[in-house]
């Protein structure tokens, strides 16, 4: 069973792909910026859990990764926007 891929994350690999990086770098670049929490991360969101339940968790990584989503988009949209000025 393939996990449903978030529409940003697709984005993400477009802009990613069109610097010049293989489906499966951009992929691995995704993961490493996006989806690999930091030890303190983890310390919030099993606080979280413990204190909120299983919900808050969720929702706290959810809001964890489309925070790290947006900034990666605009982190390597920006040179596309200054090459084509």
């Amino acid at each position: 069973m393939s996990r449903a891929v978030n529409p940003a994350d697709e984005v993400i690999i477009k802009l990613l792909q069109n610097q010049g990086l293989i489906k499966s770098e951009a992929e691995a670049c995704l993961k490493d910026e996006v989806y690999r929490l930091h030890p303190h991360e983890i310390e919030k969101v099993k606080n979280y859990d413990q204190h909120f339940g299983i919900n808050a968790k969720e929702k706290l990584i959810d809001e964890i990764l489309d925070l790290r989503r947006e900034a990666l988009i605009k982190k390597i949209s920006r040179p596309e926007a200054a090459a084509s000025q």
